[in-house]
């Protein structure tokens, strides 16, 4: 009797009050989901034994918890290249780093005395003097210091002892949360996808260029992530 009752409600929610059958069958879900892919760097080209920076890369957003990230790698290999690349992931908690100025007063450096930079890892990422909201491309930093060619938008223009500021698209390890190396053919282009859980907060994609001579091409990394 039970089992006749969970059939009559079958039919009359999912098959229109008639009998569900192969005629009637019920209804089968064809929306395309919430997954959405974006292009994260783009590269025309990556010179011989070099590696692209953090400024290269969109981060992605991981913060909103979907339950699945695949990462899709794209690129052209010259005729006479004998390596391919290899592809870092890097995690970040926050996608930015934050803090003071702790010096005198300067039109083009920030320091930060309690800061922990990697020498380098912020060239091409823009630093926000959040106090005047002024801002600057940063050529150059230290562990402690960010320097910019100038910084513009704001009041004054300049670093004074106490403005914080704030840099988005920093804060990312040195160490790899993944490495890999797709597959290789000279003259060849590749595609190549790997996926991963979402216990990350921020990723990012560095993409190496292993090989000495020759420059590869037309470099394409896509995150595709959702429920």
């Amino acid at each position: 009797m039970l089992q006749q009752a969970l059939i009559d409600v079958l039919n009359l929610f999912f098959g229109g009050g008639a009998p569900i059958s192969p005629a009637n069958p019920l209804p089968v879900d064809t929306s395309p989901g919430v997954k959405t892919a974006t292009t994260i760097l783009n590269e025309a080209a990556i010179a011989a034994a070099t590696t692209t920076a953090l400024a290269d890369c969109a981060a992605v957003n991981l913060t909103g918890g979907p339950a699945t990230l695949a990462i899709t790698v794209k690129s052209r290999y010259n005729a006479a290249a004998t390596q391919g690349i290899r592809v870092h992931v890097r995690t970040s908690p926050t996608n930015s780093a934050t803090g003071t100025h702790t010096a005198a007063n300067h039109l083009t450096i920030m320091t930060d005395a309690a800061a922990h930079f990697i020498v380098n890892e912020l060239v091409g990422l823009t630093i926000v003097n959040v106090t005047d909201g002024s801002s600057g491309v940063v050529t150059a930093n230290t562990e402690t210091t960010v320097t910019v060619a100038a910084l513009a938008g704001g009041t004054l223009n300049r670093w004074t002892t106490g403005d914080t500021y704030t840099i988005s698209g920093a804060d990312y390890d040195v160490y790899d949360w993944d490495v890999w190396n797709p597959a290789f053919a000279a003259a060849g282009v590749l595609r190549q996808t790997e996926h991963y859980d979402t216990s990350p907060m921020y990723v990012k994609v560095l993409v190496e260029n292993l090989d000495p001579l020759q420059t590869v091409t037309d470099v394409q990394v896509t995150a595709a992530v959702g429920a």
